[in-house]
């Protein structure tokens, strides 16, 4: 049986050009989590819910492709979500407060030290709300 594609034939260059792509990734985990604002005052945070970009700076390879997409959802579920998804975080990242911006700088740094060479983190978002969120980049993280 013959489908539309049946005559489609490799191409003769499989790269348009060098250069490099920022990947763009979003993932979404649910936590607790105690915020201090002072060494007294804090609030605790049941079942909340943040929203996560990630984008990576990759090398378009010889086929035409950045790293694949595949490779940075395996960083995230077997590196960082197990110690996010469903967890009192506070209890499973590096003893600090864990505000937006200290987990924002923990998943960069996690993200940072599992791809693989010639890519890198360009810009990290974590939303704690619809409107409430914080950012980081390159020029940010490597003064």
């Amino acid at each position: 049986m013959s489908n539309r594609f049946d005559h489609v034939q490799p191409p003769n260059q499989f790269k348009y050009k060098e250069g490099q792509t920022i990947l763009k990734q979003q993932y979404d985990f649910v936590c607790d989590n105690r915020i201090y604002f002072s060494e007294t005052i804090y609030r605790d945070l049941h079942n909340h819910s943040y929203r996560l970009y990630v984008d990576v700076l990759s090398p378009i390879g010889d086929y035409g492709l950045g790293l694949d997409f595949n490779d940075i959802d395996a960083i995230y579920s077997k590196v960082i979500e197990p110690k996010l998804n469903h967890q009192l975080i506070n209890e499973t990242l590096p003893d600090m407060n864990t505000t937006a911006e200290n987990i924002a700088m923990w998943i960069w740094d996690e993200f940072e030290q599992h791809l693989p060479e010639q890519n890198d983190m360009y810009e990290l978002q974590l939303f704690e709300t619809d409107r409430h969120g914080v950012s980081l980049n390159r020029t940010i993280m490597k003064p």
